[in-house]
């Protein structure tokens, strides 16, 4: 029984699943609970409670995991820390493994699956001019590995790639990128305000699977923008 969370974008996600039957393709996964909100900020005072719903509907009592799966990034600071934390909690107390999984390969997921024989780029605007993307061939192989980089540089790696599918929030301006270039590529037809949050079903069936698995560790791909100021001296009363 595997307990999935997602806090690293706007939504607090929570599902409780189990491996489904492997006839005719690929094996889906038998959702059994599901939680998700759209909250923005306040994860902390909402992951619990969801999987609390989302245990008793289930019937499942914590006894019953096997693997807790978490999103651990890109996305943001202090949503990834609260999800990875609890699932690296949980698992501790649990002694059952903390699975990882990257949100750029749980977004990515339903354009593969709609789309087999494209390679699927998924790129999210970071800002300041940059993205985070990850791209894999159709044959599920890492095309371009998780990263922070800017839209030109990306479309030179995508460079005879062949057939693109591109989605996530800045993939309009990647595929502008890749039209000026002479390369032809389709964005996926996601709704816009869901392309920067992972799809919680998406995560069950990619930790069941056993693809798009890293540590359950933060991946942030770039430093924190709070930093403390030097040559400062505080003030005090």
């Amino acid at each position: 029984m595997l307990l999935a969370i997602d806090t690293a974008g706007p939504d607090c996600a929570v599902a409780i699943a189990r491996p489904g039957s492997r006839t005719g393709g690929e094996g889906r996964a038998e959702i059994l609970a599901r939680r998700s909100e759209r909250i923005g900020r306040g994860h902390a005072e909402r992951l619990m409670p969801l999987i609390s719903e989302c245990m008793a509907e289930a019937g499942v009592g914590f006894s019953e995991l096997t693997a807790i799966a978490v999103t651990v990034g890109p996305g943001s600071f202090t949503g990834v820390r609260i999800g990875v934390a609890a699932a690296r909690g949980l698992a501790l107390a649990l002694d059952v493994p903390a699975i990882g999984i990257d949100v750029l390969d749980a977004i990515g997921e339903s354009a593969r699956r709609d789309r087999p024989g494209a390679a699927v780029v998924t790129a999210l605007d970071a800002r300041r001019d940059e993205v985070f993307a990850r791209a894999r061939t159709a044959d599920g192989a890492v095309l371009v590995e998780s990263c922070l980089t800017r839209i030109p540089d990306l479309a030179e790696r995508l460079a005879g790639a062949g057939r693109l599918v591109l989605n996530g929030s800045a993939a309009p301006m990647l595929a502008e990128e890749l039209r000026e270039r002479g390369i032809a590529a389709e964005i996926a037809p996601e709704i816009a305000d869901e392309r920067d949050a992972a799809d919680i079903d998406r995560v069950v069936e990619l930790a069941l699977r056993g693809r798009g698995i890293v540590p359950a560790k933060p991946l942030y791909l770039r430093g924190a923008d709070a930093k403390p100021q030097t040559g400062k001296a505080v003030a005090r009363a």
